[in-house]
């Protein structure tokens, strides 16, 4: 059989894609290398990879102590997920806009520098995740303390934008588990408005590379659960397997250049400390959020402070535990290498962001009464990776590669950090894709 599109990943991108090309009539395959993960469990299918930052070099260099910033003894790891509907089940439903007024070289700013306005899309994804500033009454009190106190010291505080559909959400703080009461949007809900309009959904294949011939898409080949090598077959192929996978199928297909290069991960870290019974735990994570041009500041509890606290003396619960996440633009400096390690070195830039976080991290948690003498860091951590095939070097404004009918629509294009989630920006670019193709598929039939 042949498809008028196969698509790979079921992700932000590529369920998007999936969704709109087959309510536009289109004969869409999907396929996926991973399975539904089961709502709730989200959590524990996350996984990490080494990230080779340079620390002690940089550490050294600039003069940083150990003591000063906690969150320099530790190896740098990324996190990603495997699976329907790729990293959006366990998201925090953070959707910030591709905009310059939170920080001028956003994704919004880099796209129009080759000539792709996203304003309408953007629009349009907005309405269908739900998209809205968390409301005043699921702020919980710890977080309206920070808000209150962060505002005293001077910062800008704003409601974090969310795809939430609110009057179902029972503010349980559980978000990156993957939500039980289907209150926050994910990929798979548009997996399953694909496979309504027709779409067809194939779990378990990795795909390997893109079959093609005088330069044209013939199709995809891969390997499904059992290892059995198959091949799918469509002239127009929407890759979507994220900034970690697509840079290897792309090298299998015969393209080079660029690709998995100007590798960038949103690097971040969870700074807090002891205060009892805050019950940070159980309010809506990162329901705020302060700007600081290439970073933010935003309320994150993370379970991984509990034994760094404990170290220090403090036997802390769950609910004692208060956290700030830093997270920064970093440098698209980093690459994937043939063995599959990643090289991403920590640059000054990067340096001074982080620790002009932390020290306005441990500002704002002493403020709102945390024991300074507890106050720990995680270790350095990504979670949005891209750049790896970024427009302008692997694909051009059409999102289409050097191949004829192969598109890319993950994070990989985006060519620069936009130090914010990303999850709005590619459902927009994975309409204008849709779009674009759509026509063309049309145009052709008719």
């Amino acid at each position: 059989m042949i498809y008028d599109v196969i698509v790979v990943g079921t992700g932000a991108g590529g369920s998007t894609a999936a969704r709109e090309l087959s309510r536009n009539g289109l004969n869409v395959l999907m396929l996926e290398k991973g399975d539904f993960i089961e709502s709730g469990s989200a959590t524990g299918e996350i996984k990490t990879l080494k990230l080779s930052l340079n620390l002690e070099k940089n550490r050294t260099a600039e003069g940083y102590q150990l003591e000063e910033y906690p969150f320099l003894k530790y190896e740098g790891e990324l996190m990603y997920i495997e699976g329907v509907g790729g990293t959006t089940p366990a998201s925090l439903a953070n959707a910030c806009y591709a905009c310059t007024s939170c920080y001028s070289n956003s994704p919004t700013a880099q796209f129009k520098i080759h000539d792709l306005e996203l304003f309408e899309e953007l629009t349009e994804s907005s309405r269908d995740l739900n998209v809205g500033p968390l409301p005043q009454e699921l702020t919980g009190p710890i977080t309206r303390k920070i808000w209150d106190t962060t505002e005293k010291l001077g910062y800008f505080v704003e409601p974090m934008p969310k795809f939430i559909e609110y009057p179902l959400c029972n503010n349980c703080g559980l978000c990156i588990a993957g939500c039980n009461r289907g209150a926050k949007w994910d990929g798979t809900i548009f997996v399953h408005d694909a496979l309504k309009a027709g779409a067809t959904l194939v779990t378990d294949f990795e795909v390997q590379k893109v079959l093609h011939s005088a330069n044209k898409c013939r199709g995809v080949e891969g390997v499904d659960g059992q290892r059995n090598t198959k091949s799918y077959h469509a002239p127009r192929i929407v890759l979507a397997a994220g900034a970690l996978q697509t840079p290897p199928i792309l090298k299998n297909s015969g393209i080079i250049n660029g690709v998995g290069e100007g590798l960038f991960t949103d690097l971040f870290i969870t700074v807090g400390g002891f205060l009892k019974d805050a019950g940070l735990n159980q309010e809506l994570p990162m329901g705020i959020k302060s700007e600081f041009g290439a970073y933010f500041i935003s309320p994150h509890f993370s379970s991984q402070l509990i034994p760094l606290m404990a170290e220090k003396g403090f036997n802390a619960r769950n609910e004692d535990v208060v956290g700030l996440m830093v997270k920064i633009a970093d440098a698209a400096n980093g690459s994937l290498n043939d063995d599959g390690s990643i090289s991403k070195p920590l640059t000054s830039l990067d340096l001074k962001l982080l620790t002009e976080g932390y020290d306005k991290s441990v500002e704002i948690l002493t403020e709102i009464g945390v024991d300074p003498k507890s106050i720990v860091s995680t270790a350095i951590r990504g979670a949005h990776p891209g750049g790896t095939a970024a427009m302008g070097k692997v694909v051009d404004r059409s999102l289409e590669s050097s191949i004829q009918g192969l598109f890319i629509v993950d994070a990989s294009v985006i060519p620069q950090a936009p130090g914010r989630p990303p999850i709005l920006t590619i459902t927009s670019l994975a309409k204008k894709l849709a779009k674009n193709i759509t026509q063309e598929t049309l145009q052709l039939k008719n």
